[in-house]
Protein backbone atom coordinates (compact mmCIF):
# COMPACT_ATOMS: atom_id res chain seq x y z
CA UNK A 1 0.00 0.00 0.00
CA UNK A 2 1.79 3.70 -0.70
CA UNK A 3 1.41 6.28 1.32
CA UNK A 4 -1.37 9.29 0.84
CA UNK A 5 -0.18 12.41 -1.84
CA UNK A 6 0.89 15.37 0.61
CA UNK A 7 -1.28 18.29 -0.74
CA UNK A 8 2.19 21.17 -1.31
CA UNK A 9 1.83 24.43 -2.17
CA UNK A 10 2.19 23.58 -5.64
CA UNK A 11 -1.53 21.82 -5.64
CA UNK A 12 -2.86 24.56 -4.32
CA UNK A 13 -1.09 27.32 -6.49
CA UNK A 14 -2.23 25.70 -9.30
CA UNK A 15 -6.49 24.77 -8.52
CA UNK A 16 -6.06 28.68 -7.90
CA UNK A 17 -4.36 29.79 -10.69
CA UNK A 18 -6.66 27.46 -13.02
CA UNK A 19 -9.95 28.91 -10.88
CA UNK A 20 -8.45 32.40 -11.32
CA UNK A 21 -8.33 31.31 -15.22
CA UNK A 22 -12.14 29.60 -14.94
CA UNK A 23 -13.44 32.80 -13.65
CA UNK A 24 -11.89 35.01 -15.97
CA UNK A 25 -13.40 33.06 -19.06
CA UNK A 26 -16.31 33.38 -17.31
CA UNK A 27 -16.70 36.96 -16.96
CA UNK A 28 -14.82 37.80 -20.43
CA UNK A 29 -17.71 35.69 -22.22
CA UNK A 30 -19.52 38.78 -21.10
CA UNK A 31 -17.98 40.66 -24.05
CA UNK A 32 -18.26 40.45 -27.79
CA UNK A 33 -15.65 38.30 -29.12
CA UNK A 34 -15.76 39.13 -32.79
CA UNK A 35 -12.47 37.91 -34.38
CA UNK A 36 -8.80 37.11 -34.55
CA UNK A 37 -8.63 40.49 -36.87
CA UNK A 38 -11.06 42.46 -35.73
CA UNK A 39 -10.70 41.23 -31.94
CA UNK A 40 -13.66 42.37 -29.39
CA UNK A 41 -13.52 43.40 -25.52
CA UNK A 42 -13.44 39.91 -24.47
CA UNK A 43 -11.53 38.17 -26.68
CA UNK A 44 -7.96 38.75 -24.58
CA UNK A 45 -9.22 37.70 -21.54
CA UNK A 46 -10.77 34.87 -22.48
CA UNK A 47 -7.75 33.71 -23.72
CA UNK A 48 -5.97 34.59 -21.20
CA UNK A 49 -8.47 32.42 -18.79
CA UNK A 50 -8.25 29.34 -21.03
CA UNK A 51 -4.42 29.64 -21.34
CA UNK A 52 -3.85 30.23 -17.29
CA UNK A 53 -6.59 27.03 -16.73
CA UNK A 54 -4.52 25.09 -18.38
CA UNK A 55 -1.17 26.31 -16.89
CA UNK A 56 -2.76 25.57 -13.61
CA UNK A 57 -4.11 22.27 -14.53
CA UNK A 58 -0.42 21.52 -15.33
CA UNK A 59 1.22 22.67 -12.40
CA UNK A 60 -1.34 21.25 -9.65
CA UNK A 61 -0.95 17.89 -12.10
CA UNK A 62 2.90 17.99 -11.76
CA UNK A 63 3.86 19.43 -8.74
CA UNK A 64 5.11 15.65 -6.96
CA UNK A 65 7.84 15.17 -10.22
CA UNK A 66 10.19 17.48 -9.35
CA UNK A 67 11.43 16.81 -5.48
CA UNK A 68 14.85 17.91 -5.34
CA UNK A 69 17.23 14.43 -4.99
CA UNK A 70 17.61 12.93 -1.58
CA UNK A 71 14.31 14.51 -0.91
CA UNK A 72 11.00 11.95 -0.80
CA UNK A 73 8.18 13.59 -2.63
CA UNK A 74 5.55 15.56 -0.88
CA UNK A 75 7.82 16.84 1.73
CA UNK A 76 8.36 20.30 2.04
CA UNK A 77 11.75 21.67 2.39
CA UNK A 78 12.42 24.22 5.21
CA UNK A 79 15.60 25.92 6.41
CA UNK A 80 16.13 27.25 9.71
CA UNK A 81 18.11 29.82 11.25
CA UNK A 82 19.01 31.61 8.37
CA UNK A 83 17.57 34.81 6.93
CA UNK A 84 15.93 34.69 3.98
CA UNK A 85 17.70 35.96 0.82
CA UNK A 86 17.29 39.06 -0.67
CA UNK A 87 15.28 38.82 -4.07
CA UNK A 88 16.88 38.79 -7.67
CA UNK A 89 15.62 41.85 -9.16
CA UNK A 90 17.40 41.81 -12.30
CA UNK A 91 14.75 40.17 -14.48
CA UNK A 92 12.15 41.84 -13.02
CA UNK A 93 13.77 45.15 -13.52
CA UNK A 94 14.75 44.39 -17.46
CA UNK A 95 11.10 43.19 -17.59
CA UNK A 96 10.14 46.28 -16.92
CA UNK A 97 12.35 48.16 -18.92
CA UNK A 98 11.48 45.84 -22.01
CA UNK A 99 8.31 47.57 -21.76
CA UNK A 100 9.47 51.02 -21.36
CA UNK A 101 11.92 50.13 -24.29
CA UNK A 102 9.09 49.23 -26.62
CA UNK A 103 7.37 52.43 -25.45
CA UNK A 104 10.06 55.01 -26.29
CA UNK A 105 11.20 53.02 -29.64
CA UNK A 106 7.46 51.98 -31.13
CA UNK A 107 7.22 56.31 -30.44
CA UNK A 108 10.59 56.99 -32.28
CA UNK A 109 11.56 54.06 -34.77
CA UNK A 110 8.41 52.15 -35.68
CA UNK A 111 8.02 48.07 -35.10
CA UNK A 112 11.16 46.66 -35.81
CA UNK A 113 13.54 48.62 -33.44
CA UNK A 114 10.75 48.41 -30.83
CA UNK A 115 10.15 44.41 -30.87
CA UNK A 116 13.79 44.25 -31.19
CA UNK A 117 14.82 46.81 -28.34
CA UNK A 118 12.24 45.04 -25.82
CA UNK A 119 13.05 41.64 -26.36
CA UNK A 120 16.84 42.48 -25.91
CA UNK A 121 16.40 44.20 -22.90
CA UNK A 122 13.99 41.48 -21.22
CA UNK A 123 16.00 38.54 -22.34
CA UNK A 124 18.80 40.19 -20.52
CA UNK A 125 17.16 39.74 -17.56
CA UNK A 126 18.05 35.80 -17.75
CA UNK A 127 21.51 35.34 -16.04
CA UNK A 128 22.10 32.58 -18.77
CA UNK A 129 21.95 35.02 -21.80
CA UNK A 130 24.73 36.66 -23.23
CA UNK A 131 24.45 39.58 -25.06
CA UNK A 132 24.91 37.81 -28.31
CA UNK A 133 22.30 35.18 -27.31
CA UNK A 134 19.68 38.17 -26.45
CA UNK A 135 20.40 39.66 -29.71
CA UNK A 136 19.78 36.76 -31.84
CA UNK A 137 16.42 36.21 -29.55
CA UNK A 138 15.69 40.09 -30.05
CA UNK A 139 15.78 39.52 -33.87
CA UNK A 140 14.05 36.03 -34.32
CA UNK A 141 10.85 37.99 -32.24
CA UNK A 142 11.27 40.70 -34.52
CA UNK A 143 10.92 38.48 -37.55
CA UNK A 144 8.21 36.72 -35.73
CA UNK A 145 6.36 40.10 -34.82
CA UNK A 146 6.49 41.70 -37.86
CA UNK A 147 4.59 38.39 -39.63
CA UNK A 148 2.04 38.11 -37.18
CA UNK A 149 1.11 42.15 -36.33
CA UNK A 150 2.20 43.92 -39.50
CA UNK A 151 1.13 41.42 -42.12
CA UNK A 152 -1.07 38.52 -40.52
CA UNK A 153 -3.43 40.74 -38.07
CA UNK A 154 -2.38 44.00 -39.68
CA UNK A 155 -1.25 46.32 -36.64
CA UNK A 156 -1.56 49.98 -37.66
CA UNK A 157 1.82 50.55 -36.83
CA UNK A 158 4.97 51.67 -39.16
CA UNK A 159 7.46 48.95 -39.66
CA UNK A 160 10.52 52.14 -39.50
CA UNK A 161 9.87 55.42 -38.41
CA UNK A 162 12.55 56.81 -37.62
CA UNK A 163 12.02 60.15 -35.18
CA UNK A 164 8.36 60.42 -35.85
Amino acid sequence: MTAPRRLQTDHVGGALLALMGIAIVVLGLNYRMNTLVRMGAGFIPVVLGVIMTVVGICVALLADRDAPPGQEKGAIRTRHFALPEPPDLRGAVCILGGVAAFVVFAAYGGLIPAAFASVFVAALGDRGNTWKTAAAIGAAMSVFGVLVFHYGLRVQMPLLAWGS
